[in-house]
């Protein structure tokens, strides 16, 4: 059983409300503007959001030219906003990265199994946010702000068995 609490935790996040959305025009509750040229295969979303965990230049982002730059100052003209006011050295990726599947999705080695699925994969390389710094950039994925106090539904815990 769906309650009101469980739906408001579900939908608190962008694939949350993108699945009601596709479930409303499913069932003819509102009418699309369009129909799709083609029938959406997805049958399951992961939304990876680690605040300060997995890091994008080591998992499906490859940067090559930080090899190039690995250990010198970063030169721009914009300082840019990071943890605790100090901007370190630019640092390459720990991993190697190949292009994988007939996509050439870039997948890096620190997943060999993932990698053997490529073409089975939607990566989506979008996401971004005006800090470096881990809790503001997690505010501003919340609520649109990097400071905290600004409204924002909070999502719980869930296996999404209940819903």
């Amino acid at each position: 059983m769906i309650t009101r609490r469980n739906f408001l935790d579900w939908t608190s996040t962008g694939l949350g409300t993108a699945a009601v959305s596709s479930l409303i025009l499913r069932d003819s509750f509102a009418a699309p503007p369009k129909t799709p040229d083609s029938v959406p295969k997805a049958k399951r979303v992961i939304h990876i959001c680690l605040c300060g965990g997995l890091s994008q230049v080591d998992s499906f982002d490859s940067k090559p030219k930080l090899k190039e730059l690995h250990g010198k100052s970063l030169s721009a003209d914009e300082k840019p906003d990071v943890f605790f006011g100090k901007v370190g050295l630019l640092r390459q990726s720990d991993w190697e990265f190949k292009q994988r599947g007939q996509s050439g999705l870039w997948i890096s080695e620190l997943f060999p199994h993932l990698a053997t699925v490529a073409d089975e994969l939607a990566v989506i390389n979008s996401m971004v946010a005006e800090s470096s710094s881990h809790t503001p950039a997690t505010f501003q994925k919340s609520s649109g702000f990097r400071l905290n106090g600004f409204p924002v539904m909070v999502c719980g815990s869930h296996t999404g068995s209940e819903i």
